[in-house]
C-alpha cells in the first residue's frame, strides 16, 4: 500500500494506530529534535527532588501537548505552513493542519520530538498566498538526498513549528532547554523503546556544543532545509569555542525568537523577564545572556535573507560561505 492510498484509509483510531506502529518498526526518514534541560544535575543536587519533579512534570505536560495521540489529535494548535504552487518555489499558498504525526519520548533530562514522512493529516488549503523571493533548493554535492523531504515539505515546516512551540512553552514555564534538529534514516520504535539512527547521533553531539539556550540545526540540514527563510537565520555566536563537536552543526539556527514575537500565545509575554527569572546560577549565566543576544539579533535582522550576496552560489557549501560572510558583516 503506498502512502497516498494509506492516507485515504486512515479513518478509524485503531487503524491509524496500527499503521503508525507498523511504520515505526522499520527504518524511515525522520526529523528528530533532541532537547536537554540545562543544569539538570545541579538542579537535582541544589533544589531537591520535589522542585525538580515539579519542573519535570511541567515539561512532560508540554511534551504531551506536542505529541499526536492515537485519535490523530494534539493539544498543540495545528500549524499553518506554506506549500509551493510554482516550480521555482517562490509562490506558495498557506495550508492548515497539514502536520505529520508527531511522537515524543524522554530519558532522564533528554527529550526527543520526532516525525516520519510516510503519512500526514490531509490539511486544508487557505485563500492566503505566501511569497518567498529567495527559496533555497540547493543540496550538498555528493551527499544523500531524500526526495520525500520536498514532496512532503509541509511535514518538515510543521515539525519546526512544533519544536519552536515546545521551546517557547518551556521558557514560559521556567525550564531552560538547549536543542538540536537533525534529519535522516532511523528506527524509532516506540512500541519497543528502540531508537537508533544517525540523526540521533548528530543531534546528541551537536546539542552540547552550544553556549546558549536555543535550537541549532545539525549538518543534515544541508539536504533537508526548510526552504523558507523565515524559519531560520545564520548565526554563529552560540557555538562554543575550541569544541570539536561544533563540526556537527550547521551555521543556521532555528529562529524561535521570530516565532515568539509573531505568535499570539507568546508575543505578549515578557521574554526578558522569563529568561532573567531562570538566570539564578552564575556558572550558567552566559547561556541565558547569549539567548537574549540571539533574541535581539533575530529582531534586528529579520530581513537578513534579502541582504545575502547570492551571486555564484552553486551548492549549499557556497550558500553557507555567503551566510557566514553576512553574519560577520553584522558585527
Amino acid at each position: 500500500m503506498d502512502s497516498k492510498n494509506m492516507n485515504k484509509q486512515l479513518i478509524h483510531t485503531d487503524e491509524l494506530k496500527n499503521v503508525l506502529d507498523k511504520i515505526c518498526q522499520h527504518e524511515q526518514v525522520y526529523s528528530i529534535a533532541l532537547f536537554d534541560v540545562l543544569g539538570f544535575s545541579k538542579l537535582v543536587s541544589t533544589k531537591g527532588n520535589q522542585v525538580v519533579l515539579d519542573l519535570y512534570n511541567k515539561l512532560l505536560d508540554i511534551l504531551d501537548k506536542q505529541r499526536t495521540h492515537q485519535d490523530g489529535t494534539t493539544g498543540f494548535a495545528s500549524s499553518v505552513v506554506p506549500v509551493p504552487v510554482t516550480e521555482d518555489w517562490k509562490q506558495s499558498i498557506m495550508v492548515a493542519e497539514a502536520n505529520g504525526f508527531i511522537n515524543a519520548c524522554h530519558f532522564s533530562d533528554t527529550f526527543l520530538i520526532y516525525v516520519n514522512y510516510e503519512i500526514c493529516h490531509n490539511g486544508s488549503f487557505l485563500a492566503t498566498p505566501f511569497n518567498e523571493p529567495y527559496p533555497l533548493l540547493l543540496g550538498e554535492v555528493e551527499t544523500i538526498h531524500y526526495p520525500v523531504l520536498y514532496q512532503k515539505h509541509n511535514i518538515y515546516l510543521s515539525f519546526l513549528q512544533t519544536c519552536m512551540e515546545f521551546f517557547c512553552q518551556a521558557i514560559i514555564s521556567g525550564i531552560p532547554l538547549r536543542g538540536c534538529i537533525s534529519t535522516g534514516l532511523a528506527i524509532m520504535d516506540h512500541t519497543k523503546s528502540i531508537y537508533i539512527g544517525e540523526p540521533i547521533v548528530e543531534a546528541a553531539r551537536g546539542e552540547p556544543a552550544q553556549n546558549s539556550l536555543g535550537i541549532a540545526f545539525g549538518k543534515s540540514f544541508n539536504n533537508s532545509h526548510p526552504i523558507y527563510n523565515k524559519y531560520f537565520i545564520p548565526y554563529l555566536n552560540h557555538l562554543k569555542s575550541n569544541d570539536d563537536r561544533t563540526k556537527f552543526l550547521s551555521p543556521m539556527m532555528l529562529d524561535w525568537a521570530r516565532y515568539w514575537r509573531e505568535t499570539p500565545d507568546f508575543k505578549d509575554y515578557d521574554f526578558y523577564k522569563c529568561i532573567n527569572d531562570m538566570n539564578t546560577d552564575k556558572s550558567c549565566s552566559s547561556y541565558y545572556e547569549n539567548a537574549i543576544d540571539f533574541f535581539e539579533f533575530s529582531k534586528k535582522h529579520k530581513n537578513w535573507s534579502s541582504q545575502l550576496n547570492r551571486k555564484g552560489i552553486n551548492d549549499i557549501t557556497d550558500y553557507y560561505k555567503r551566510a557566514t560572510e553576512w553574519f560577520a558583516s553584522t558585527k
